[in-house]
């Protein structure tokens, strides 16, 4: 076996494979045999395991990076459902993940978007931003010690699908996240989700937000709110200030001086008290002739 990794290492250099094996002393037609039995037991096995991947129903549609003409359409806010990963390392660190959201923004880079997020780990927040890098279908993303490089793919509507190759250190593999605007999933796409996992060869162990756990502040939004609620308080000011300005307006009109606004306020109540008084005097001459009807029906009654 040793042997055999050497030659993978260093194919196809079969004088090495061949001068490393005589040194342990076999024969030469022993390990020439030997030779060419491995060498077509490999290839039988690559062979079988290309024909495996390519066969595998649907995966070249399932994995397909998603191609987009601007970046609008993954531009917002997406909460964490579910993920995956390939490396023990990274399988313990997403079940740390209680919740999780990310947001992506335009910048003046149109080969960059503003990554922010908030994660949720053992009941604490963290929080923080960085500039994702595009190249073609393909993301780069630094944080500190880490490197994230991968791309979108196609995936169902108001889903965002992430896969990317990470170096932690040391330590490299692989993440598969799923994102959506509400932090829910429909359930019927949760079979394609696992599929396309295991085309990518992914190991059937998924985790997942219970979509209860609380998310993370996001300082930004808030920020929004707060200019949003100042924006309407100013536009409710500048249009009290200018319906007050319309009706001192109107008031200079109809009384250019101070005097004459004064008679006019005048007349006005002289002109009310005149028909109130008209009024009752027609409601009592009124009156009068109801009494004189009634008794002349009276008399008329009588006699």
């Amino acid at each position: 076996m040793f042997c055999l990794s050497l030659w993978e290492a260093n194919s196809p250099a079969v004088g090495v494979f061949f001068s490393g094996c005589t040194a342990l002393g076999f024969p030469v037609s022993l390990l020439s045999l030997s030779l060419n039995m491995a060498v077509h037991l490999v290839l039988a096995l690559l062979a079988l395991a290309s024909l495996s991947v390519a066969s595998t129903p649907d995966c070249k549609e399932l994995i397909k990076p998603l191609v987009l003409e601007d970046h609008t359409e993954i531009y917002g806010k997406w909460v964490y459902v579910m993920g995956s990963a390939d490396q023990l390392f990274f399988q313990n660190a997403l079940r740390t993940l209680q919740s999780s959201w990310i947001d992506l923004s335009a910048t003046s880079d149109h080969k960059a978007v503003t990554l922010r997020w908030g994660d949720r780990i053992d009941g604490k927040c963290i929080v923080g931003s960085t500039i994702a890098t595009i190249n073609g279908t393909t993301s780069t993303v630094q944080l500190h010690l880490s490197e994230h490089k991968g791309h979108y793919l196609e995936t169902c509507p108001d889903c965002l699908l992430w896969s990317d190759t990470t170096r932690n250190g040391d330590v490299t593999g692989r993440y598969l996240l799923l994102f959506t605007r509400t932090g829910q999933m429909d359930p019927t796409y949760l079979d394609t989700y696992r599929k396309q996992a295991e085309c990518l060869n992914f190991p059937d162990k998924h985790h997942s937000y219970d979509g209860k756990t609380e998310l993370c502040h996001d300082d930004k939004e808030k920020v929004v709110k707060e200019d949003t609620m100042k924006e309407k308080e100013a536009t409710e000011e500048e249009e009290s200030t200018e319906e007050k300005t319309t009706e001192e307006k109107t008031t200079e009109k109809l009384c250019p001086t101070e005097e004459l606004c004064s008679y006019e306020k005048e007349n006005e109540k002289v002109v009310k008290e005149e028909t109130m008084k008209e009024k009752q005097t027609t409601e009592e001459e009124e009156k009068t002739k109801e009494e004189t009807t009634e008794e002349e029906i009276k008399e008329k009654t009588i006699e």
